[in-house]
């Protein structure tokens, strides 16, 4: 069992105070990921540029747009 004094404590532990460390830097790791994600698929930038650095950082590639579509807005 544990004494009274014991189970009131708030100190954190060593571990959760690295704990929440990491998950905070893991949280701004996926906010970067989710700009650079969305610079990729991001139509108004260089397809050959966007392209590179999906392929460079391991991420799926940006789809060309259909040249249907391209020759549809191209007549408007």
């Amino acid at each position: 069992m544990t004494s009274r004094s014991e189970a009131t404590d708030t100190t954190p532990l060593p571990q959760s105070t690295a704990l929440r460390a990491a998950e905070n830097d893991l949280q701004k790791l996926r906010g970067r990921l989710r700009t650079v994600a969305d610079f990729i698929h991001d139509p108004a930038h260089d397809f050959a540029a966007r392209h590179a650095l999906a392929l460079r950082l391991g991420l799926p590639v940006p789809t060309p747009a259909p040249a249907a579509r391209k020759t549809k807005e191209a007549t408007r």
